[in-house]
């Protein structure tokens, strides 16, 4: 056979070939597009999917026969009903009206709340609570319990002032500048108290406040004159109390009150221990004592009963950086409420 017929056989015999298969191919796409577009079958199991999906917050509302289920932190759940804002909670509001919200109690309790920083966005950092929580928190603590002050302590301790709710206590360790920048503009627009328990050496350093600011913050007083923030120790240089010479633990407490009260004009009362290390240690305290300090806080979780308050080793509950109904229901809980 000569060579080009040889080539034509082969050629037309390849494209036959090539043609069969992509006939196949074809057939076979055909078949599948056919069963994409087949109608699905109707049954009732879309229908109880779909009436398993709860109803919108909106929904909700707009139906007057729902019943929300009872708990004794709806009124103040709002962050999961999506009904509230912090803005219009945390309302200008005279002590009249804050009493009337607040809960009277037979058994009043305490808590000491421990801040770190106070932050404008979600970090992740174990010691910076975020400005969004932190309103939330301030709205929980102003619809549960009145807001009262550490120095306000000693009077409770004595009979003196009467708690016929629960209280909480403000409290923010370190220094940082959120405390100066954040905290404390919102404290005052909201006439709320707190105590800064500050670390001497760290003040002036970046990410700190400076003495002028803490001046600021110590000397501020109210409409009505009342003096809102206090500033306490906690100590020269952060070091744990468990883990120095015993011997210098009176110069950290006497030191650190010393340039406190020089640089801001004002009585230092209160010390955090740094890390809570070293709570209801008998030397320490009566170094305490002796230094001029009323009462000394610690990190131990747990709450203040009125009438049994140990001043020189209160508790504190910690306020991570956990969402804030969780951190109320914590709260709530520790309260036995």
């Amino acid at each position: 056979m000569p060579i080009k017929k040889v080539n034509r056989f082969f050629s037309s015999e390849f494209t036959a070939t090539n043609r069969a298969l992509a006939a196949a191919a074809f057939s076979v796409l055909a078949l599948l597009l056919a069963g994409c577009q087949t109608p699905p079958v109707q049954s009732n199991q879309s229908n109880i999917v779909q009436q398993a999906i709860p109803p919108s917050p909106t929904d909700q509302e707009n139906d007057s026969s729902m019943v929300e289920e009872p708990s004794s932190l709806d009124p103040v759940r709002w962050w999961d009903q999506g009904k509230q804002s912090p803005i219009r909670e945390l309302v200008i509001e005279t002590p009249e009206q804050l009493a009337a919200r607040v809960p009277k109690r037979a058994d009043p309790k305490i808590v000491i709340l421990m801040y770190h920083n106070i932050v404008f966005g979600r970090t992740g950092g174990e010691y910076n609570r975020d400005l969004y929580n932190f309103e939330h928190d301030l709205v929980f603590l102003r619809n549960r319990s009145q807001i009262i002050g550490i120095d306000d302590l000693p009077y409770i301790k004595s009979g003196e002032k009467k708690l016929d709710t629960d209280a909480s206590i403000l409290t923010f360790d370190d220094g940082d500048l959120s405390i100066y920048a954040i905290v404390f503009p919102l404290l005052k627009k909201y006439d709320i108290k707190a105590t800064f328990f500050i670390i001497t050496d760290f003040v002036g350093t970046v990410g700190y406040v400076n003495w002028e600011q803490l001046k600021e913050i110590s000397d501020y007083r109210n409409a009505r004159g009342e003096k809102l923030f206090s500033i306490g120790s906690h100590s020269l240089d952060h070091k744990r109390f468990d883990g120095i010479p015993a011997e210098q633990i009176p110069h950290e407490l006497t030191e650190s009150k010393f340039i406190i009260e020089k640089k801001i004009g004002a009585p230092v009362w209160y010390f955090a221990l740094p890390f809570g290390a070293g709570a209801g240690r008998k030397e320490i305290i009566d170094t305490a004592r002796n230094a001029g300090y009323r009462g000394i806080r610690s990190s131990r979780k747990g709450v203040v009963h009125p009438g049994s308050i140990d001043l020189y080793n209160l508790p504190a509950f910690y306020m991570s950086n956990e969402r804030a109904d969780i951190l109320a229901q914590q709260i709530y809980s520790l309260l036995g409420r």
